[in-house]
């Protein structure tokens, strides 16, 4: 692991908060998230050179989708590593040990499932850990929003809505049935539009997107 300077962290008071929208990015080129959008990063796709500057750089809450970092393993010293040296904490993967470890640690862990057929998704919540602290990734994301109410209920949340979401009506429609959503930026900035003249309505609540400090 690269050698840096340990960040302050929350201490595990609680767990962290997952925003409403991660925007997907490699950490190479700053990005500005959407004013007036409850938005964190979520690193994806790049190297742990990127993910360690980006973290050093960005006020925001970060993710880490922690098996496509290159350079970065996916065992118990990772996490560790990214949530003691460089305080992210919320904490993407495939492999259950991997999750169960971050929510050992005070982190959020969320868990892809594939969610093409019921077949697939069965097997993906056979091995899901139910316990605090890991919820769900629905892969692809665009899927929620036909999928039946009761294996909704199937899914440990929070629930986090990864792919193929693209169109602001589709990520309002996901919001409605998750409680997070991965978008790029330029679909993140063309939802920050749609839905700032508008509170939304997401399940049961009235949540109104926080104006960016």
């Amino acid at each position: 692991m690269p050698d840096v300077a340990r960040r302050p962290g929350r201490g595990h008071l609680a767990r962290p908060r997952l925003p409403l929208v991660l925007v997907a990015e490699d950490g190479r080129q700053p990005i500005e998230l959407p004013s007036g959008l409850d938005a964190g990063i979520l690193l994806r796709d790049t190297d742990l050179g990127a993910v360690v500057g980006r973290s050093a750089e960005e006020l925001a809450p970060i993710a880490v989708d922690i098996d496509t970092i290159r350079g970065l393993n996916t065992d118990e010293a990772a996490v560790d590593f990214l949530i003691d040296r460089l305080a992210i904490e919320i904490i993407l993967t495939r492999r259950p040990a991997t999750a169960l470890h971050a929510a050992a640690r005070g982190g959020l862990a969320l868990l892809h499932v594939l969610a093409l057929d019921s077949t697939g998704l069965g097997r993906s919540l056979a091995a899901h850990p139910r316990t605090e602290g890991v919820g769900t990734v629905v892969s692809p994301g665009l899927v929620l929003n036909h999928m039946l109410p009761a294996e909704l209920e199937r899914l440990p949340r929070p629930i986090l809505g990864y792919g193929l979401i693209a169109e602001p009506h589709d990520a309002l429609a996901c919001l409605r049935l998750a409680d997070a959503i991965v978008l790029r930026p330029s679909p993140a900035a063309a939802f920050a539009a749609f839905a700032a003249p508008v509170s939304l309505t997401l399940g049961n609540a009235l949540t109104t997107v926080p104006a960016r400090e």
